[in-house]
């Protein structure tokens, strides 16, 4: 038995295991959202469509980032990693394409037999989903930009202390310009 090994805390693993169970639920409930309902919006009959490809290349996504994380450094984790690549790129233009279906039929009439009918459910899901994924996006967007502009001030405002001469090194406290430690 290994006695110096770090124990997880309960917390910590009750939390990631919600956060996996709880994405694995989002994306089994898009796929059966839209297949339940693949021919309930004839104002936009891809918005179903576009709930079952999304959920199934995140659960597709899912399942490599898991199965890769348990297979090591090997030629298999790299396909693995390759493949994911390729998913996240797609998804990328398909949330695009779904956004372009979703966003100019609003608000649809969920009076049944009507001209620009949707299901309430599967229009509704469909809206929400795409417009949480846009607002998370724009606030890592704004964050990393506040992170880049705190960073380049920081930069700025230190001046000439990033900057070693040939007197000074990396870790120097003092302005002097004498070498510290003597020279080498």
């Amino acid at each position: 038995m290994y006695f110096n090994q770090p124990q997880a805390c309960a917390p910590c693993v009750f939390t990631t295991t919600l956060h996996a169970n709880s994405n694995i639920f989002l994306v089994l409930q898009t796929c059966f959202i839209g297949a339940t309902h693949l021919s309930r919006c004839p104002v936009q009959p891809n918005i179903p469509i576009y709930l079952i490809v999304l959920g199934a290349s995140n659960l597709l996504s899912l399942s490599l980032t898991y199965t890769r994380n348990n297979w090591g450094d090997d030629m298999a984790s790299i396909m693995c990693s390759a493949c994911m690549a390729i998913l996240h790129f797609f998804t990328f233009i398909w949330f695009f394409i779904g956004t372009s279906w979703i966003y100019p039929v609003y608000p649809p009439d969920y009076t049944p037999g009507t001209l620009r009918h949707c299901h309430k459910t599967t229009y509704q899901f469909a809206f929400v989903v795409t417009t949480l994924v846009w607002v998370a996006t724009t606030l890592m967007f704004i964050c990393s930009c506040c992170f880049a502009l705190l960073t380049c001030c920081k930069m700025v405002i230190s001046g000439h202390r990033l900057i070693p001469n040939r007197y000074t090194f990396y870790g120097a406290t003092s302005d002097s310009h004498e070498p510290a430690g003597g020279d080498v």
